[in-house]
């Protein structure tokens, strides 16, 4: 049981106090930042992306939390959905914490995310920063 107790506090020390939230809606992303902020006192720092090719490039960081938007490709219209960069996080980082924060609804799309890529679904709406932020506190717990 030591060994198990020894492991999981070598992961809470390896913490970085990052957060990274890729959302193109700039002041939607703004807004949470403030948020969490506010409400998230471990977090250190936190970085937006209006894209999940820029998070990608900034992956060596080691963010302890990822909060993305599926429709990244709303307002950049190459750019590509957050499925399909949460698919690259994962072969890249597949122990970083994924918040998927997102109008999407199609209940297919959403089973994908949660159940296949181990992320956390949070529906953009009236009540989603309070969710999304006790997540993120249960997280850094």
């Amino acid at each position: 049981m030591s060994f198990w107790k020894d492991l999981f506090k070598a992961k809470e020390q390896e913490k970085t106090g990052l957060v990274f939230i890729v959302e193109d809606n700039k002041p939607y992303a703004e807004t949470l930042k403030v948020f969490l902020g506010a409400e998230v006192p471990a977090i250190e720092e936190m970085k937006l992306f209006p894209v999940g090719e820029t998070c990608l490039l900034e992956l060596k960081k080691n963010p302890d939390i990822i909060i993305i938007d599926y429709f990244l490709d709303s307002k950049y219209y190459d750019a590509e959905t957050g499925l399909e960069i949460i698919k690259q996080i994962r072969t890249e980082k597949p122990e970083v914490n994924i918040i998927v924060l997102s109008s999407q609804e199609d209940i297919d799309v959403v089973l994908e995310m949660v159940k296949k890529y181990n992320c956390s679904y949070v529906k953009k709406d009236a009540e989603a920063f309070e969710k999304v932020g006790e997540i993120v506190a249960e997280i850094y717990k």
